[in-house]
C-alpha cells in the first residue's frame, strides 16, 4: 500500500483518485473546493489543508489540474508542493500542459531531491470512471517504474516516451488529432444531414465504417441527441490546441488543418457554446449552414 496525495478533483480527478483507492492504497486529497472532495473522502480518504502538506506526509503525490499556471501555482506556490517535499519523493503531473510549464516544475522537483514524472492521459471521464485510461509518461525511467503500478489502478495502456518532455508533446500531438477528427465528423454529419438523412442512422454508419474508431464511437450519441454535456469542453481543446501551437513553433511544424479547427472551436465559444462538449462543432456548423434539430 502506498501513500500517495492526490491534487485537483475536476473531472478526471475524482475517479481517477477513487481508483487508487479502491486498489487498497492510502490517499490523501486536496483541492482549492473542499466541496468537490467530499465523494472521494466518502470513498476513504484523508483531507490535507494544502499541497504543502500532502507533500509532506505522502511519498507519491499526483497532480491533475486544469492548466499549466494552476500547476505552477500548486507545486511553486508558498504553501506548493515543492515547499513540502523531502528528498526521495516522487511528483507525478497528470495534466495537459506546456513542455516549458512541465520544465519549470520538473527542475523545482529535482533541487529537492526528488523526480518529476510527467504522467497525461488519454480518454474521457467514462475511461477514467472504468480504470481503462491511457497513461503517457516521461521522466525518469526508475521513478517510473515505481510509479507503474498505480498508473496500472488507473488505466489500462502505459505508454514510456523517454527522459524528459516527450509525453507533453505526445499528448499535445493527440488532442489536435482529437480535435481536427471532431471537425471531420461534424462535415460529415451536415452535409449528409442537409441531404434528407437521419442524424442517429448518420452517426451509426460512421461508427461502423472504415473510419469509426473509440473516439466516433464516444460521440455518437451527444451528436444524434444533439446534446452536448461536457465530457471534454470546447475551452479546454482551444487550450490544447494553444498549447499544440506553441510545440509546433518551438519544433518547426506546420499545422494548416488544427489552425482551421481552431476557428472552428473559437466559433464554438463565441456563440456561447465554451463549456460544452468539443463535439458541439456539429452544432456550430449545422447553424452556420442552416440546419435546425
Amino acid at each position: 500500500m502506498a501513500k500517495v496525495g492526490w491534487i485537483g478533483l475536476g473531472n478526471m480527478g475524482v475517479p481517477m483518485s477513487q481508483n487508487l483507492i479502491k486498489a487498497g492504497h492510502d490517499v490523501t486529497v486536496w483541492n482549492r473546493t473542499k466541496a468537490k472532495a467530499e465523494s472521494v473522502i466518502a470513498a476513504g480518504a484523508q483531507w490535507a489543508d494544502s499541497p504543502k502538506e500532502i507533500a509532506s506526509k505522502c511519498d507519491f503525490i499526483f497532480t491533475m489540474v486544469s492548466d499549466g499556471p494552476t500547476l505552477q501555482a500548486v507545486t511553486l506556490g508558498e504553501n506548493g508542493v515543492v515547499a513540502g517535499l523531502s528528498p526521495k519523493k516522487i511528483v507525478i503531473d497528470m495534466s495537459t500542459v506546456s513542455p516549458a510549464e512541465s520544465a519549470k516544475v520538473n527542475d523545482a522537483v529535482e533541487s529537492k531531491d526528488c523526480k518529476f514524472i510527467r504522467g497525461p492521459v488519454t480518454g474521457s471521464t467514462v475511461l477514467a470512471q472504468n480504470a481503462t485510461l491511457g497513461i503517457l509518461a516521461s521522466g525518469d525511467r526508475a521513478a517510473y517504474d515505481q510509479v507503474l503500478p498505480l498508473f496500472e489502478a488507473m488505466g489500462k495502456n502505459q505508454f514510456y516516451l523517454g527522459a524528459e518532455e516527450e509525453a507533453r508533446v505526445m499528448k499535445l500531438s493527440l488532442n489536435t488529432m482529437i480535435g481536427t477528427s471532431m471537425q471531420m465528423m461534424a462535415e460529415a454529419v451536415v452535409l449528409a444531414e442537409k441531404a434528407g438523412l437521419d442524424v442517429t442512422q448518420v452517426c451509426e454508419v460512421i461508427a461502423g465504417s472504415a473510419v469509426g474508431s473509440p473516439l466516433v464511437g464516444y460521440k455518437v450519441a451527444p451528436i444524434s441527441k444533439g446534446e452536448y454535456n461536457p465530457a471534454f469542453s470546447v475551452k479546454l481543446m482551444m487550450k490544447d490546441f494553444d498549447l499544440a501551437f506553441d510545440a509546433a513553433k518551438q519544433y518547426g511544424v506546420s499545422m494548416p488543418v488544427t489552425a482551421i479547427t481552431r476557428q472552428c472551436l473559437a466559433a464554438a465559444a463565441a456563440t456561447g457554446r465554451g463549456e460544452k462538449d468539443f463535439s458541439v462543432l456539429t452544432q456550430v456548423l449545422e447553424g452556420q449552414c442552416g440546419v435546425t434539430r
